[in-house]
């Protein structure tokens, strides 16, 4: 659980100054949790990179928790594809009286009406 102390940390190992890990030595926390685990956490940390002792180094658990909470959204759509021109149901009468009406192409349709 994150914060709580399930690890017990008694005296660390003497590390070498040049040889110490520092949080700050990584560029995230899940780097940091890799190289926890990989030199021996949560059970023996000889850098002392989970102080809490909840078994997540540098505050890894903080983080993902922000990460898990993340949702995506979608950027808004600026696109919009180009109405379609529909056949006019509208009845129009021609210059000698003939009635027609309009396709979707844009012909005129003189057995519509």
């Amino acid at each position: 659980m994150l914060g709580a102390r399930r690890y017990s940390r008694g005296s660390a190992t003497t590390i070498s100054a040049n040889l110490d890990k520092d949080c700050s030595d990584f560029s995230s926390g899940a780097s940091a949790q890799r190289y926890f685990l990989a030199s021996g956490g949560p059970h023996n940390d000889p850098h002392n990179l989970d102080g809490d002792g909840d078994g997540l180094a540098c505050e890894w658990g903080v983080e993902a928790k922000r990460l898990a909470s993340y949702t995506y959204k979608a950027p808004r759509a600026t696109y919009r594809a180009p109405r379609r021109a529909r056949a006019s149901q509208r009845c129009y009468t021609g210059p000698r009286g003939g009635t027609y009406t309009i396709t979707a192409s844009g012909n005129k349709n003189y057995d519509g009406c």
